[in-house]
């Protein structure tokens, strides 16, 4: 296992080609479609020139920088949108397009459309030049490829509105996805079948999903197999992708490099088998150079097969570059295999740069070829001698070596990707160190089954059941591994975000450790300095006493509360039938933040867009306590609230329970009104728990959704606040004038959904807020809104620059789903 140098890089010459391109792709900015002719240009210019003055030194200089422009314009060609004007803010529309992608869900689809024209209506459609993922439920089953028209319901993609929000929507416009949306329901036409390859592809598909689960010992073993084998991975239940994840196992679950591999030396190697006895009538036949590029078109057909996976394209383009390498008597070199595999990558598919699962991928292997031999040659281990006589110490040497290796390629891997998992999921898995060791073995054999039994299936589905069921019993060995390793202690560690600059310093420090020679290498300290830097960042900023942050989580609340270490959270907003907020919105916070336990949890009352987030929050983070409005526990939102925080005492509370103390703040509960009144209220919203916090000269009242009868009740024990959380989010029926004069806030918060259907807030309740002089802000607008108190005054500021409020007509709110 040789280690690489400094000089070595260069004497890779595509390399630093491959890295001009990537570095060109990755930094053209959004909006630069309109300039993408113009990079276009000078990079064909600067080409040129180099070509012609290519004796003269520095001109390779001049290359680079045609890659990196070439890079830049066809990033920018994929990225154009041509939008009709009329449908920039969403709304409804007609679109007609090809379907991309079908992702199946339980209760709907998602497809990806490339709109070729659109309008308001069918007769008023318009060529257009964008992508859309929408939402399909019933209707019929699509393939990629079929042309459709649809009546949808559009609304722009938007930037992340709270802290630690994974964001998809740059990404995703690198990729002209500019809209995101719901098809109406009945209104999708089929305007051509797709073709032939795509209906058997999913024939089969369909026939090995019922093969496999006829002889699988259980649905999950099935679901891992499949995914594998057919790249079915929709069909994993979240809990088993979080298995994986802890466990360190993730890349498992990809079509990935390993089982691209895998499938490439089966094929390779039984091809030349075969070509060995036929090649005894042909002398002189060399079986290698005629069996390796006779493999090339199985690779790429287990590459359809499984869904054009962005990790299996890579691994089958450098799978391709090594085989073809063999047939040309040439030894293919891993460095350069993975640069050509980046610039096919880049010039088909330029937003690959963004693509999460790719960056990981490349990450991987670039951290085999060049981390894993440092990291080996730093064990004062010698590697065992090729001379050793003795047979059993031969052997145990020799395992020893594999054991030795095998863990230096999965610390490698997990050391290299620290940064980019720390931005992306806020944790890292050591126990991935052991657990690669250990299932590696049945990984790879896993990985035979599945590439193999789904190439059998193709030829003869009773050859395959064998290998099909051989296949499901490993993946339920490895499920149980799998589980195992997840639940041990410290599987994971958090851990805080890096940010570029910490990120370029660790990657600095790891790249002079490991490819730099003599006093060079001391400079590998850069990489321990930006972890402790990364770590101690959060503990060494001045904190305020207290800090409030009114999450954005569309139409509903979740504010979170914290002071000197303790930490409460009131509500976690919800979208009946939608996506999970406390998934999307408030756990990323709270990880964000290095919250992982609340001393108290507040449902203001038991409406979906309050409590459906807070029951999957509380099932992922512990509470100690949990208060509920009096008389609300019966409820079936209730009910499940409270099987999800298990261990939390829970109360019920009304006006005049003992208040709460959380670090230097108090929280007095001025709502639910006591039993004589709450007879006399109909509406569950007029019963919210309304609390009342309280730091030093600072107050904050959050009101729940009160309405005007709730209001009422108020008045008598409330007087003037500094902030206050707007009742019912600004509806109408609520924020009547007595109770804004009797509160007089200095700041006003409105938690809203961008773009509701409801229109809230009203405008006339915003205009009564300003009249009395409170300055507003909203969740729609703002993004999140965070509240800082010293206890004498307070500072609020927004996550995302300020705006003006859209005053076009309301939208109807999308179903929001998770992001791939």
């Amino acid at each position: 296992m040789d280690r690489y140098a400094w000089r070595d890089l260069g004497s890779r010459p595509l390399f630093f080609p491959a890295l001009s391109v990537m570095l060109g792709a990755t930094a053209s900015a959004e909006g630069t479609g309109t300039l993408s002719g113009k990079f276009l240009i000078i990079a064909a210019l600067l080409g040129t020139a180099g070509l012609a003055l290519a004796r003269l030194p520095g001109v390779h200089l001049g290359v680079l920088f045609a890659l990196g422009a070439m890079g830049a314009g066809l990033s920018g060609l994929e990225g154009r949108v041509e939008v009709p004007p009329e449908l920039a803010q969403g709304g409804p529309a007609v679109l007609e397009g090809v379907v991309e992608r079908v992702d199946p869900f339980e209760d709907s689809t998602r497809l990806q459309l490339a709109v070729a024209r659109a309008g308001r209506t069918a007769h008023s459609t318009v060529p257009a030049r964008f992508r859309a993922s929408v939402y399909l439920r019933g209707g019929p089953s699509l393939l990629p490829d079929q042309r459709v028209r649809v009546e949808a319901k559009l609304q722009p993609l938007e930037p992340p509105s709270n802290p630690g929000e994974k964001n998809f929507a740059a990404a995703r416009r690198r990729q002209a996805v500019v809209f995101s949306g719901s098809v109406m329901a009945g209104r999708l036409l089929v305007l051509s079948p797709a073709p032939a390859w795509r209906r058997y592809v999913a024939r089969t598909q369909q026939g090995l999903s019922d093969a496999v689960r006829k002889v699988a010992p259980s649905e999950d073993s099935a679901a891992l197999f499949l995914t594998l084998a057919a790249g079915q991975r929709a069909s994993l239940d979240d809990a088993l992708e979080e298995a994986f994840s802890r466990s360190g196992l993730a890349h498992v679950l990809s079509v990935s490099g390993l089982h691209v591999a895998a499938l490439a030396l089966m094929t390779l190697a039984l091809l030349r088998r075969l070509l060995v006895r036929v090649g005894a009538r042909f002398r002189g036949m060399d079986a290698r150079r005629v069996a390796a590029p006779a493999s090339v078109p199985f690779v790429w057909a287990y590459v359809v097969f499984t869904g054009n996976q962005t990790p299996a394209v890579r691994s089958a383009v450098m799978a391709t570059v090594v085989l073809l390498g063999l047939a040309l008597w040439r030894r293919a070199e891993g460095l350069n295999s993975l640069a050509a595999a980046a610039i096919v990558l880049v010039i088909w598919t330029p937003s690959s740069v963004a693509d999460l699962s790719l960056q990981l991928s490349f990450l991987a292997v670039l951290s085999l070829l060049l981390l894993t031999p440092a990291l080996r040659g730093a064990f004062p281990i010698a590697p065992p001698e090729p001379g050793e006589e003795r047979r059993w110490v031969r052997m145990a040497r020799n395992a020893r070596e594999t054991v030795l290796e095998t863990f230096c390629a999965s610390a490698a891997v997990t050391v290299a990707s620290v940064p980019l998992v720390a931005n992306t999921f806020g944790r890292a898995s050591l126990a991935g160190l052991v657990s690669n060791i250990v299932c590696l073995p049945l990984c790879g054999l896993l990985t035979g089954f599945a590439a193999g039994g789904a190439a059998l299936f193709t030829v003869s589905p009773v050859l395959a059941t064998p290998v099909l069921w051989g296949g499901a019993w490993a993946s339920e060995l490895l499920l149980v591994l799998t589980r195992f390793f997840a639940a041990v202690p410290l599987a994971t560690v958090e851990l805080p975000p890096f940010g570029a600059g910490l990120s370029a310093l660790y990657a600095l420090g790891l790249a002079t450790w490991a490819l730099g020679v003599g006093r060079w290498r001391l400079g590998g300290v850069l990489t321990p300095l930006a972890v402790a830097v990364a770590l101690l960042a959060p503990w060494l900023t001045p904190q305020a006493p207290l800090r409030i942050t009114f999450l954005s989580v569309g139409q509903g609340d979740a504010v979170v509360l914290s002071s000197r270490g303790q930490h409460a959270l009131v509500d976690g907003g919800g979208v009946p039938q939608g996506g999970d907020t406390g998934t999307r919105f408030v756990l990323p916070f709270l990880r964000h933040e290095r919250i992982d336990r609340l001393a108290l949890t507040i449902l203001s009352h038991p409406h979906p867009d309050h409590a459906l987030g807070l029951i999957s929050t509380l099932g992922q983070v512990r509470t100690e306590r949990l208060w509920l409005p009096a008389g609300s526990t019966d409820g079936p939102l209730s009910r499940q609230l409270i099987a999800a925080a298990q261990g939390a005492k829970v109360e019920e509370v009304q006006v005049g329970s003992p208040a709460f103390v959380l670090g230097e703040a108090t929280l007095e509960v001025l709502g639910p009104p006591l039993p004589e009144d709450r007879e006399l209220i109909e509406g569950v919203n007029d019963r919210s728990v309304v609390v009342l916090l309280r730091h030093g000269d600072v107050t904050v009242l959050l009101t729940g959704d009160v309405e005007e009868a709730g209001e009422e009740l108020l008045l008598d024990r409330v007087g003037p606040v500094t902030v206050l959380k707007a009742p019912h989010h600004g509806s109408r029926t609520s924020s009547t004038e007595p109770f804004l004069a009797r509160t007089r806030p200095r700041y006003v918060v409105f938690c809203v959904g961008r773009r509701n259907r409801f229109g809230f807030p009203h405008p006339e309740v915003v205009e009564r807020y300003r009249a009395l002089g409170s300055e507003c802000f909203r969740t729609d607008l703002n993004g999140a809104v965070t509240l800082e108190s010293d206890g004498k005054d307070v500072r609020l500021h927004g996550f995302l620059p300020r705006e003006e409020p859209h005053t076009g007509p309301p939208v109807a709110p999308l179903a929001h789903h998770p992001h791939p």
